[in-house]
């Protein structure tokens, strides 16, 4: 009986973390609907959105792409069926097709996949050998040139010289650099033809002809602002419904209804926990207008915060922040490496003193961060300075 009893606790416990931690990952906009399913359709309790009507246009409420219909990542799931693979590595497996991009590439790190799943160098080889095996080929990919490096795999192609091309020569075959390219890899214009011809037959977005999803809202969980040199939040739950209970209800649904509003209450607590280290983490992120990134790790806040770092990365999935410089994803602002941070600080210098009749291409900006012992590719280049907020050199450009 007592042996029962603990049994039947322990179940109740499990069940009320999973709901715990579903509530904890949603989006605002997720939250929202949950919440009126809950507590109408299921309770026939009474909800009130008091400010919801002021909404239509409050900046409050943004817009955006996203997938509301994974339908791309549904059918990449229900692949891992056919595998004979072990619960550890179907969790990492869904955890690495739930960070892919619209595009069907991976955006989260190795390392950090490692630190926040716990997992061995083994187990994430095993994962990723099982997701580079499922279709379309080429998902979980990184790059656009390991994107189609899969795909040669697949199709049985095992050319050293063309694998090189794909490598270090796709921005010279995109501008029809022929010459420069055979000269390179020491091969003939029949060869390649050839190589140009397998390369087309390659697809460099997985996810085409998927259905990805629908444009839907995105609500902003968080509202950060500079005033002076200080930076403040609000945590945004003007769209959380008023909860009118007027129906009778027994005691177990009460302790239902109960339940819930914990897990609610928990995920505001948790989320406001987080912003605090954040935004004293990534002040000068704010302070600069995005152009300066602090290190900050999501094993180091969970560490503080006594945390799990599965937790803290279920709480900042999906959440936002509207700052005086746009919409911010939550996720953004956490990262594992300061050398990325160290060329968008060098790239941000280079552009800001550059002369503006004369702009710094990519290219020149590749040499000049050689110069300063920074060695990285010019997509990588072109990467960061896209995310700095920069223009092409074109576009920056000022005719006297």
């Amino acid at each position: 009986m007592i042996l029962e009893q603990k049994l039947n606790q322990s179940l109740k416990l499990s069940q009320s973390m999973k709901m715990s931690l579903n509530i904890l990952e949603m989006s605002m906009l997720n939250l929202n609907n949950f919440m009126k399913n809950e507590f109408s359709n299921k309770f026939g309790v009474e909800v009130n959105y008091s400010k919801q009507e002021t909404y239509n246009d409050d900046d409050r409420l943004e817009f955006s792409f996203s997938n509301e219909e994974e339908n791309f990542f549904q059918i990449l799931e229900e692949q891992l069926s056919y595998f004979n693979i072990s619960k550890k590595i179907k969790d990492i497996c869904i955890f690495i097709i739930n960070n892919l991009n619209a595009k069907g590439y991976l955006e989260i790190s190795k390392v950090e996949i490692k630190d926040i799943l716990s997992t061995s160098d083994r187990e994430l080889e095993e994962a990723f050998n099982i997701i580079h095996n499922l279709e379309p080929y080429g998902v979980g990919a990184y790059s656009l040139e390991e994107c189609l490096k899969i795909q040669l795999e697949k199709k049985n192609i095992i050319d050293k010289k063309l694998n090189l091309l794909i490598d270090n020569f796709l921005y010279p075959l995109a501008d029809k650099k022929y010459n420069l390219i055979k000269d390179k890899l020491n091969i003939d214009e029949t060869t390649l033809t050839e190589y140009i011809d397998i390369i087309k037959s390659l697809n460099p977005i997985p996810s085409r002809g998927y259905n990805i999803g629908k444009i839907r809202k995105i609500i902003p969980d968080i509202f950060v602002k500079q005033i002076n040199n200080e930076i403040t939040y609000e945590i945004n739950q003007d769209l959380i419904p008023q909860i009118n209970i007027k129906n009778n209800i027994n005691d177990k649904e009460y302790k239902k209804l109960n339940e819930i509003i914990h897990c609610i209450e928990k995920r505001f607590q948790t989320l406001e926990k987080i912003i605090k280290i954040v935004l004293r983490e990534q002040k000068d992120f704010f302070i600069t207008k995005g152009k300066k990134m602090n290190v900050l790790k999501i094993s180091e806040l969970a560490s503080e915060l006594n945390l799990s770092s599965s937790t803290v990365s279920r709480a900042i999935k999906e959440k936002y922040i509207k700052s005086d410089f746009g919409i911010i994803s939550l996720r953004k602002l956490f990262n594992l490496s300061s050398t990325i941070f160290l060329c968008q600080e060098k790239i941000a210098e280079y552009i800001e003193n550059e002369d503006r009749e004369k702009p710094y291409s990519d290219q020149d900006i590749v040499k000049l961060l050689e110069n300063d012992g920074i060695k990285i590719a010019r997509r990588t280049v072109s990467k960061y300075r896209i995310d700095l907020g920069y223009k092409s050199s074109s576009e920056r450009k000022i005719s006297l």
